[in-house]
């Protein structure tokens, strides 16, 4: 393999002084794009070093004494924002599974390392930062957002225009979204997204008020059918401060009052009772904004995460039913089936 024109800046770090030395040898890391710039055993010690360094890539271990790996990943992100984080650790927890999904880790690495999995692993992470690094740029206020928008008749065209820097196409029928690269984005964003692909509908954005420093990744690459014209997973993974929501108000509430409840057996009851509203009003709120039910796009939502936790760690099918809703595995496994063609098992041995 020759080594990749550009290097992309990693560090290492792990409390155990052999499993540190064992990652950094177990790959010529030049081979796959990546400079070895620094390793350490103390977690304190890597986050004081992280301004002078400024990694693109940051290998971890999770469970240290001084500070653990998720407060690690957390904490790091204020320092260096468009860094891309990989966990490598002895530990198939579904919990921290479900931790490192939040977080937006790039990928998961079990101890003790497979070769052929982290080549793997390192050739995917590569082919990522290349995307992301490909006509690339950064909103560093988003005032200048909020005030380019401000003064747009349609807000929604105007942002995925920047995002895609080019013509927006939209799907005209439903569509598996990790064949679109969207499976490991934020699930608020990922559901508007698909609101969005889906419908065709103009749905409006919000922007967090603290949100600065958002790096979008811009592709052009196209497919044999329409699609946005942006590369999605790159592109709208680091745009973490912007939720997609739809143009109405009232249904953008209760988007988010299901999101924030994937993992909870939520009923059309519930959200009478939550919003003060009729069981018909909602429906028809959603027929007209959304074109789904609400119980259709909760439905939806949790399959997509359900595909997430798939993807980042094989976990039990009875773990990722439960964490997103289903009290029976079987309908789960039924339903799951019914939108990806497969199993839950079956899905996940193929990652």
């Amino acid at each position: 393999m020759d080594t990749p024109k550009k290097l992309y800046r990693a560090i290492f770090i792990d409390d155990e002084i052999w499993a540190l030395r064992g990652l950094q040898g177990i790959v010529d890391w030049k081979e796959f794009g990546f400079d070895n710039i620094g390793a350490f055993t103390d977690s304190r010690e890597a986050l004081e070093a992280l301004p002078e360094l400024k990694p693109d890539v940051v290998f971890t271990d999770i469970r240290m004494p001084e500070i653990d790996g998720m407060t690690l990943i957390e904490r790091a992100r204020e320092i260096v924002p468009d860094a891309v984080f990989v966990i490598v650790s002895a530990y198939r927890d579904f919990e921290i599974a479900k931790q490192a999904l939040k977080n937006q880790v790039s990928d998961y690495l079990i101890k003790p390392l497979d070769k052929a999995e982290v080549r793997q692993s390192l050739t995917s992470l590569y082919e990522k930062l290349q995307a992301t690094d490909k006509d690339s740029f950064t909103i560093t206020d988003v005032d200048l957002l909020s005030e380019e928008a401000a003064g747009n008749a349609d807000v929604t065209r105007f942002v995925i225009g920047l995002l895609a820097g080019g013509p927006i196409r939209i799907l005209t029928s439903e569509a598996d979204i990790s064949d679109y690269g969207l499976n490991i984005i934020p699930v608020r964003i990922r559901g508007m997204l698909y609101s969005y692909i889906i419908t065709g509908r103009t749905n409006a954005f919000y922007l967090e008020d603290r949100v600065k420093g958002i790096r979008i990744g811009v592709s052009t690459e196209m497919t044999d059918c329409g699609y946005l014209s942006v590369k999605a997973r790159e592109a709208v993974k680091s745009f973490n401060g912007c939720f997609f929501y739809s143009d109405n108000e009232q249904t953008a509430k209760i988007q988010d009052y299901l999101y924030d409840n994937l993992d909870k057996k939520i009923t059309v009851e519930d959200v009478c009772s939550k919003f003060f509203l009729s069981k018909s009003y909602i429906f028809e709120l959603f027929r007209e904004n959304a074109e789904v039910s609400a119980m259709g796009f909760l439905k939806k939502v949790r399959l997509c995460h359900a595909a997430d936790l798939l993807k980042l760690q094989k976990s039990s099918v009875s773990q990722v039913a439960a964490a997103v809703g289903f009290d029976d595995v079987g309908y789960f496994i039924k339903t799951f089936k019914s939108k990806y063609g497969c199993t839950p098992e079956q899905y996940s041995s193929r990652i």
